[in-house]
C-alpha cells in the first residue's frame, strides 16, 4: 500500500500537542500578567506519548517481510540511525552554541549536561543538552530491540512483543526503578508498553483479519478513550509514570491509530492535508521548538508586555504558535528533507551493493 497519511496527521497532532505543552511555560514566564493558556492542559505532555505508539506501528510497516535477512536488517539499523541523529545534530550543536554564548540560557532550572553524552543520545543522570532529546534516547532502545526482533521469524512477532510486554509489566510493579542506573531505567522503563501497543496496532492492521474489524464500534471506543485520557492524565499527573499510565496513554492512542488507518484504508475518511504537512516536519519542529520559544520569549519580554489585558497574551501566543511552525517548514524544507534523502538513497545504494542475503551467506 502507498503512503499513510493517518501517520502524519497523528504526527502532526502529537507535535501542536508537545508544541502548546512548552508554550504554557514560556506564556508563563515572559508575559506580564495573566495567562491564556490554561496549566490544566498539561495532558498536552501526551504527545510524546502519541508518538512512541506511531513508532511501534511504523517499525511493523517498514519491517514487513524483511525478517532473517542480514542485508535488510542492516539497511533497518542505518535508516533508524539516519533518520535521528543527523537532524538532531544540528540542533545540538546551535544549543550548544547557546550555552557557550549565554550559559544562563540553556537549561538553566534543570541543571548541567554532559555534552559528550548527549551529543550521541546516552542515557545518564544529567538533562541533556537539547531538553527534548530524552525521548529519543528511548526510541533508539526501541530500535535496537526491534532490530534483534528481525532475526527471529516473522510469525514470532506478536509472541516476543507479548512477552516484553509481560517481563515490563512483572518488573515495574515489583521493583523501584529509581534505584537503577540510568540505562536500565531506560531499558525496564515501562514507556517500552506503548511502543509495544503501537506495534500490536500495526500488526491488526496487516493480519489477513483485519477487514473484518467493524468500524462503528472500533472508532466509538477510540473516541471515548480521547475523551477520558485528559481527565485521567490530569487525576495522575502528580504521580509517577507507571505501568497503568502506560497501558491506558498507550491503550487508547493504539486504538485512535488503528481506527484512522483502517477508515483511511476504506475510504471513509481523508486525513486533513494540514496536519499531514505538520507530520511531514514534526521532528524539526520537535527538536527546534524550544529554541524558537526560546527567542520569541526574550523578543517578548524586550517589547514589554501590557499585564493589563489579555489581547496582550493572544498576540504573544500567536506569535509564539506561527514562528516555531514557520521556522520547522521552513528548515523541513532546506535541511531535513535533503538531508534524509541522501541518507536514504546512499543507504539503499550501499545495502544493495554489498550487504549479503540470507541466501548469500547459507553455507552451500
Amino acid at each position: 500500500m502507498g503512503k499513510l497519511h493517518s501517520l502524519q496527521a497523528l504526527r502532526g497532532i502529537a507535535v501542536l500537542a508537545v508544541l502548546l505543552f512548552h508554550m504554557i511555560a514560556v506564556e508563563g514566564k515572559y508575559s506580564a500578567g495573566a495567562t491564556l493558556l490554561a496549566y490544566e492542559a498539561l495532558w498536552l505532555q501526551l504527545g510524546v506519548d502519541l508518538f512512541f505508539v506511531i513508532s511501534g506501528f511504523v517499525m511493523v510497516l517498514v519491517t514487513r517481510n524483511r525478517f532473517q535477512q542480514p542485508r535488510e536488517l542492516g539497511r533497518f539499523l542505518f535508516h533508524r540511525i539516519a533518520r535521528i541523529y543527523p537532524n538532531y545534530w544540528i540542533y545540538f550543536l546551535l544549543t550548544l552554541s547557546v550555552l557557550l554564548l549565554q550559559p544562563h540560557l540553556v537549561n538553566s532550572s534543570h541543571g548541567s549536561s554532559n555534552i559528550w553524552l548527549s551529543f550521541f543520545l546516552v542515557p545518564n543522570e544529567q538533562v541533556q543538552l537539547v531538553m527534548v532529546a530524552w525521548s529519543l534516547i528511548f526510541e533508539l532502545w526501541f530500535y535496537l530491540v526491534f532490530s534483534a526482533l528481525l532475526l527471529c521469524r516473522e510469525k514470532w512477532l506478536p509472541t516476543l512483543l507479548a512477552s516484553w510486554a509481560l517481563g515490563l509489566i512483572i518488573f515495574n510493579v515489583s521493583a523501584d526503578l529509581e534505584a537503577f542506573s540510568p540505562l536500565m531505567k531506560i531499558v525496564l522503563h515501562p514507556y517500552a508498553l506503548e511502543f509495544i501497543l503501537g506495534s500490536a496496532a500495526g500488526l491488526i492492521f496487516f493480519s489477513r483479519h483485519a477487514h473484518r474489524i467493524p468500524l462503528p464500534p472500533l472508532c466509538l471506543l477510540a473516541v471515548l478513550a480521547m475523551i477520558a485520557l485528559p481527565w485521567f492524565f490530569s487525576a495522575q499527573v502528580s504521580g509517577p509514570e507507571g505501568v497503568l499510565r502506560m497501558l491506558l496513554c498507550g491503550g487508547s492512542f493504539a486504538l485512535l491509530l488503528l481506527a484512522l488507518a483502517l477508515l483511511e484504508q476504506r475510504q471513509h475518511w481523508t486525513p486533513p492535508a494540514t496536519l499531514s504537512a505538520i507530520g511531514d516536519m514534526s521532528y524539526t519542529v520537535y527538536l527546534s521548538h524550544i529554541l524558537v520559544l526560546g527567542v520569541i520569549g526574550k523578543i517578548w519580554q524586550w517589547y514589554g508586555p501590557d499585564p493589563s489585558t489579555l489581547l496582550d497574551n493572544v498576540l504573544f501566543v500567536s506569535l509564539m504558535f506561527g514562528a516555531a511552525l514557520s521556522y520547522g517548514w521552513l528548515a523541513y524544507k532546506t535541511l531535513e528533507k535533503p538531508l534524509v534523502n541522501l541518507l536514504n538513497q546512499y543507504g539503499n545504494r550501499w545495502f544493495r551493493q554489498r550487504a549479503p542475503t540470507l541466501l548469500d551467506s547459507a553455507p552451500r
